[in-house]
C-alpha cells in the first residue's frame, strides 16, 4: 500500500464530495419530485458510504476495516430496490404501496447479518485467519455474483417501468411529457456500473487476470477498479442531469382491471358519447393544450374509468390519439382559412392545442398520412 495519491484515489474523492453535495441540493429543489428526490439522495448517500469505505479499504487497510468491510458491502443489496422506488415514485402518483414490501430488502438483511456475525463472533485479528484458513473468497465471490444479478433484475423492472408510464400517459394525456431523456441517462449510468463490475468480477473470478491502468498498489484495487471507477461517474451523470430534472404530470401506478364490454349500458354509452362530441365539436375542449382524463371526467361528472372505457371500446382509441385526432382537424381548418398564410406552422399547431413540435408531427403523420408542409403544399397546387 503506498502513501501517495494516485488518480483512482483523487476519482474516489471527487465521488465522495460530489455525492455529498447533490444529496443536500437535492432537498432545496422545490417541485413536484420532491418525494422521488428523498429517494435519490439516499442513493447517494449510500453510493458516497461505499466510496469512503473503499478508499478507507485501499489507503488504510487494517484488522479492523477488514472486519467491518463486508458489513459495508451489505448496502449494495440496497440500490437496485431503491433506484426502483425513485423511478415509481418520479413517474406515478399512489397513496398507497409508498414503499416497496419487505421481501425486496431481504438479501441486504440477510448479509448484514452474517457480516455482523463475523464482527461479534471472531477479533480481528481472529477474523482475518479464519479468513485465509478457510478460504472463504470463493464465498464472497458468490456474493458479489448474487448483488450483480440481484441489481440487473431491478434495472430491467426500472426500465418496465418506464414503459409503463409512457403506455399509461396515452390513457391519461393528450399531451407528451419529456423525462425519458433524464430517466434514460440514470438508468443506463447505473446499468455500466453494474456492467464494469461484471466485466472486473469475469475478469478476476474466472480469467484470473486483474487490471492495473489506474493503480499498482494491490491486487484487491486492481479487480474492484473498474466498478470503483464507475461509481462516480454514476454520481456525477446524475449530478448533471438530476438538477434540472423535469417536472411531469403523474400518472396512477395501480393496475386496472380489464374492463368488461357492458361497463356502461348502450343507453349510457350513447349519452356519454353525446356529451363527449360536444365537448369537443361545440367547446373545443381540445384547444388546452394540458388537458388531461381528469379534466374531462370532471366537466361531464363521470368518473376517469368511464371515459376511459368509452374511448377504448366505442371509439377505439386512446385518451392522446383521440384529443390529437381533433387538433389536427382544427389545424387543417385553420390552413384551408388560410390562416397558415400569415402564420408559422408551429404558431398554428400550438394555437389548437399541441405543446410541441414533435407530438404535432407525429400526431398530424398519423392521422394525415403526411407531414404538415407537403400537406399545404399540396394544399396550395390543389
Amino acid at each position: 500500500m503506498s502513501n501517495t495519491f494516485q488518480l483512482i484515489d483523487i476519482i474516489l474523492l471527487l465521488g465522495i464530495s460530489q455525492g455529498l453535495f447533490l444529496s443536500v441540493t437535492l432537498q432545496f429543489i422545490s417541485n413536484t419530485n420532491r418525494k422521488a428526490n428523498i429517494i435519490l439522495s439516499v442513493i447517494l448517500l449510500l453510493a458516497m458510504t461505499m466510496l469512503i469505505g473503499r478508499f478507507l479499504y485501499v489507503r488504510h487497510l487494517s484488522y479492523v476495516i477488514f472486519q467491518w468491510s463486508l458489513v459495508v458491502d451489505s448496502i449494495v443489496f440496497l440500490f437496485g430496490p431503491l433506484l426502483y422506488l425513485y423511478i415509481k415514485r418520479f413517474l406515478f402518483k399512489s397513496e398507497k404501496n409508498k414503499f416497496l414490501p419487505f421481501y425486496h430488502f431481504i438479501p441486504f438483511f440477510a448479509l448484514l447479518i452474517l457480516s455482523l456475525y463475523f464482527v461479534f463472533a471472531y477479533t480481528p485479528e481472529g477474523y482475518y485467519q479464519f479468513f485465509v484458513e478457510k478460504n472463504i473468497i470463493k464465498l464472497f465471490n458468490i456474493i458479489a455474483f448474487c448483488m450483480i444479478v440481484f441489481n440487473s433484475v431491478y434495472i430491467v423492472f426500472s426500465f418496465l417501468l418506464v414503459k409503463k408510464f409512457k403506455k399509461a400517459e396515452k390513457q391519461t394525456l393528450s399531451f407528451d411529457q419529456n423525462p425519458l431523456i433524464y430517466l434514460y441517462s440514470f438508468l443506463i449510468a447505473f446499468t455500466l456500473c453494474i456492467a464494469a463490475w461484471l466485466f472486473s468480477f469475469i475478469n478476476s473470478t474466472l480469467l484470473d487476470s486483474y487490471f492495473t491502468y489506474l493503480s499498482n498498489d494491490s491486487i484487491w484495487v486492481a479487480n474492484y477498479e473498474s466498478i470503483w471507477v464507475a461509481i462516480p461517474l454514476f454520481i456525477y451523470v446524475i449530478g448533471y442531469f438530476s438538477l434540472k430534472q423535469p417536472e411531469l404530470f403523474r400518472i396512477p401506478f395501480e393496475e386496472k382491471p380489464k374492463e368488461k364490454k357492458d361497463r356502461l349500458s348502450e343507453q349510457e354509452s350513447t349519452i356519454l358519447k353525446e356529451k363527449i362530441d360536444s365537448l369537443m365539436i361545440n367547446e373545443k375542449l381540445f384547444l388546452r393544450n394540458d388537458l388531461t382524463l381528469v379534466d374531462v371526467a370532471e366537466i361531464l361528472k363521470t368518473s376517469t374509468n368511464n371515459v376511459s372505457w368509452l374511448l377504448n371500446n366505442v371509439y377505439n382509441s386512446t385518451f392522446y390519439d383521440f384529443i390529437n385526432e381533433y387538433r389536427v382537424k382544427e389545424f387543417v381548418y385553420k390552413v384551408q382559412n388560410k390562416e397558415h398564410l400569415n402564420r408559422t406552422i408551429l404558431a398554428l399547431s400550438m394555437d389548437v392545442g399541441f405543446n410541441s413540435k414533435s407530438t404535432f408531427n407525429k400526431a398530424f403523420k398519423l392521422n394525415m398520412k403526411d407531414t404538415p408542409s407537403n400537406y399545404i403544399k399540396k394544399y396550395r397546387a390543389a
